[in-house]
């Protein structure tokens, strides 16, 4: 669900509030909260109040969203990103800059400011670098987040039911050739996990997530759609890899709203070392079929892949505005040991010749002109930021969850980071414990479920979902 945002209650009339939310003054519907006095704190989301809360609590959750930057000077930023960021407001009356200020964005911007980023500023955003530059910019982001869509930081649930695949992607730990323990989660048991996640902890929105695992039917996975639409008051999202459209049609009749399906990279030759025996073309055509259909699609690029270029990033994100995805789902790409790519790594860039099944040597010249070494852990966190940043400029309506990829990197800092730099949701693992350990899509994989969030961003009455199905427009 949405995450709860406190303010200070300044006054109230006719069960309307004016309150005080750091440097915004916005009034709430009090609704249940009837006993709410001037002064008093309460945790509020989409201009509904939730509860009452202590000022200790408040503190705590404004911490979460806080960033700790310094004002920049903005004379001392680069004559180029002080160029993207006038395009990006595009009008004359804004170039007039309060140099004290740490943003240069202002409130005073509509959506049809945001049309004239082009690729190579993009590369420009995504290539930045220094402490200065860097602060100003996500600030610039995050301001820009707070603007559009307001403090609308949404916590969904993914249920990983099976990490069997029939595909063997050079990136993925889960993959055909993988040696891992492999398990299958039963409709039943998928099902009181998401009822789990919705009756107790107040989740409105799941993800159910498998590898291409042709073991469950389309008849199999639209029953469980369907139960868990009638017996529960939640969105259904499905990643569940390329199947027929009379699958995805079936499927969004059942109750599924939205899909979960990246293309990985915009770069046909790329994908094409990564998903041996797929294209990139059949891909694309399988996420414009399900935007056909009416599902609410969340796709994007891994970043940092071998042989990936700034290029390609900036293609990536372009693509996205193109095909107009909603969501943007991107991460860092992570080694795993179980993975072609990760033994490569591990050993540090040669050939191993003992790669299960020899998945590699298919094609040993993909190898030779990849730089397997080409983004260091701390890169691709300073990329990742980046590229979240340089989204929410392209695309400042679009939700940008945090990935666990990304938290894998730098765990609840980077949470907190993507969130400074534009991100706006959190997804939480919610598979049964004895499962969750053996989705290894990488190494090391965060799966910690951070309470304080949950204390705050989950709660279950109806209006959470009507919030959820107002700001989604599913």
């Amino acid at each position: 669900m949405c995450l709860t945002i406190p303010g200070k209650i300044k006054s109230i009339k006719d069960g309307v509030a004016t309150v005080e939310n750091g440097s915004r003054t916005e009034q709430i519907e009090l609704g249940v909260v009837f006993d709410a006095k001037v002064g008093d704190w309460v945790l509020y989301a989409t201009n509904r109040a939730v509860r009452l809360i202590d000022e200790q609590e408040a503190r705590e959750i404004i911490e979460l969203l806080e960033d700790n930057y310094q004002p920049v000077d903005i004379a001392s930023l680069p004559l180029r990103y002080k160029k993207i960021v006038y395009k990006v407001r595009n009008t004359e009356k804004n170039q007039n800059i309060n140099l004290k200020s740490k943003n240069i964005i202002n409130s005073n911007l509509t959506i049809q400011q945001f049309n004239n980023i082009h690729k190579s500023d993009l590369e420009y955003l995504l290539q930045l670098r220094g402490k200065n530059n860097l602060e100003a910019f996500y600030s610039e982001a995050n301001v820009l987040r707070k603007n559009i869509i307001k403090d609308f930081v949404c916590i969904h649930g993914i249920v990983e039911f099976s990490n069997y695949c029939k595909n063997c992607c050079l990136y993925c730990g889960i993959g055909s050739k993988a040696k891992i323990r492999r398990y299958r989660m039963t409709s039943d048991e998928i099902f009181m996990a998401v009822e789990q996640a919705v009756e107790f902890d107040g989740y409105k929105l799941v993800v159910l997530q498998s590898g291409e695992d042709d073991y469950y039917s389309d008849d199999e996975l639209v029953s469980l759609i369907d139960r868990i639409k009638k017996d529960l008051r939640v969105f259904v999202f499905i990643s569940v890899g390329e199947r027929s459209k009379n699958f995805y049609k079936r499927a969004f009749e059942a109750g599924a709203s939205g899909s979960l399906f990246r293309f990985e990279t915009s770069n046909p030759e790329l994908y094409s070392r990564m998903h041996p025996n797929h294209d990139l073309q059949s891909r694309l055509e399988s996420i414009q079929m399900q935007i056909e259909i009416g599902y609410y699609l969340a796709s994007g690029g891994l970043i940092g892949l071998p042989g990936q270029t700034i290029s390609d990033m900036a293609d990536d994100l372009l693509l996205v505005k193109k095909l107009r995805i909603p969501m943007l789902s991107s991460g860092p790409w992570i080694p795993s040991l179980t993975s072609p790519l990760g033994i490569i790594t591990n050993n540090q860039g040669t050939r191993n010749k003992q790669i299960p099944n020899g998945v590699i040597a298919r094609d040993e010249a993909i190898f030779n002109n990849l730089a397997i070494k080409q983004f260091s852990n701390n890169e691709k966190l300073r990329l990742t930021l980046n590229y979240i940043a340089a989204a929410r400029f392209l695309m400042p309506e679009i939700k940008i969850p945090v990935t666990t990829a990304l938290e894998t990197l730098d765990q609840e800092s980077g949470r907190h980071k993507a969130l400074l730099a534009g991100a706006n949701a959190l997804m939480f693992n919610i598979t049964p414990e004895k499962y969750r350990g053996d989705y290894n899509l990488y190494d090391h994989k965060y799966i910690e479920r951070e309470k304080v969030w949950q204390k705050y961003g989950l709660f279950k009455g109806e209006e959470s979902y009507e919030m959820l199905e107002d700001r989604l427009k599913i």
